[in-house]
């Protein structure tokens, strides 16, 4: 009867883990078409502070969704130490792609399509790099940007490849 209750609660703590996975892929998901919209702010540099306040709110909500109530400076100071990882290898694309829409027509264009690629990739690495770390057991204040590097950037090249949106 003992392993009947047992493999009742492992069922019921594996659809558990699935409906919270479910929950968190569909906030990247939406974020990361969010991120897309933000970065087609016409503006210069607004574009990069609409996305940074697109993946504050993501990682604020997949915090909630953990357990965790995170403070918004410190999930703003974990994504700008984040996106300080992915910029440098994009710093090109991310910084050009905005200020490219200072020139006005094909400027704006193509700066947004660079930068909806970069913001978009970039959201769902983030959010994804998040996850895992819950999953496996972690919490908000013992999440380290430094031991998340290498996957963040694995997930962000994933992102690109597959042209996340």
């Amino acid at each position: 009867m003992s392993t009947m209750n047992e493999a009742t609660e492992l069922n019921a703590a594996e659809d558990a883990k699935m409906a919270r996975l479910d929950e968190a892929g569909a906030l990247i998901s939406s974020a990361a078409r969010w991120s897309v919209a933000a970065t087609l702010i016409p503006v210069p540099y607004l574009d990069m502070a609409g996305l940074a306040a697109v993946q504050t709110s993501l990682i604020l909500d997949i915090s909630k969704l953990y357990g965790q109530q995170p403070s918004k400076q410190a999930v703003s100071g974990a994504i700008a130490v984040l996106l300080g990882v992915l910029v440098p290898q994009n710093v090109t694309g991310a910084v050009v792609s905005s200020g490219v829409k200072m020139f006005p027509g094909a400027g704006t264009v193509i700066g947004a399509a660079s930068m909806a690629a970069f913001g978009s990739a970039a959201t769902y690495a983030i959010g994804k790099v998040f996850v895992r770390h819950f999953e496996n057991g972690g919490s908000f204040s013992t999440f380290s940007t430094e031991k998340v590097q290498a996957d963040l950037k694995k997930e962000f090249a994933s992102a690109s490849e597959a042209g996340r949106a």
